[in-house]
């Protein structure tokens, strides 16, 4: 029994790897941008929406543990609470925490995966426009993931960095790898 943890920038290949583990090794993901998509459709207030999102996505990391699942929480994890919670909720079910961050740092090949994924309301449209909900203003988007990459909060020990450049067969062998231990 596991709670892993993604990380990573928008289009890092968090979902990618979310949905290899659940079909490899059984989990059920808790994808952040789906449960604040559905926030923002039902009319909560952007404000309002990001806080409410994470607690509903912890609540279903705990009951989906309690139900005896192993748990894939997909999101950015740039707060030191995201991370915290992560691995106060595997505790409080006896689960192993495991943490897997998706390093890219190549602006071209991250700006082509943002524009040609399937894409929810929360999605980034590109690497300088931000969602749809944020407006049309475009940002420099080198500032922005660099910036952004910075504040992944990780924990002390025992995580896995990955790097989304190599080919995904290899990166997946990783994550098995690394989730059997």
């Amino acid at each position: 029994m596991f709670l892993l943890q993604m990380s990573g920038v928008p289009g890092s290949g968090k979902s990618t790897v979310a949905a290899h583990v659940v079909a490899t090794h059984g989990a059920v993901a808790v994808d952040y941008d789906v449960i604040k998509t559905a926030a923002l459709e039902a009319g909560v207030d952007l404000a309002t929406s990001g806080k409410t999102s994470y607690e509903v996505m912890y609540a279903l990391a705990r009951q989906i543990l309690g139900q005896g699942h192993p748990v894939v929480m997909d999101s950015p994890c740039f707060w030191p609470r995201i991370r915290d919670q992560g691995m106060e909720i595997a505790r409080a079910h006896d689960a192993a925490y495991r943490y897997i961050e998706c390093q890219i740092d190549d602006l071209t090949l991250l700006d082509e995966r943002l524009s040609q994924r399937p894409r929810l309301r929360t999605h980034r449209r590109s690497v300088n426009q931000p969602p749809v909900d944020l407006g049309d203003e475009l940002v420099d988007g080198e500032a922005f993931f660099s910036g952004w990459a910075d504040r992944v909060e990780r924990p002390a020990d025992g995580y896995l960095q990955l790097d989304m450049h190599r080919p995904l067969s290899d990166v997946l062998s990783e994550v098995d790898l690394y989730l059997k231990t």
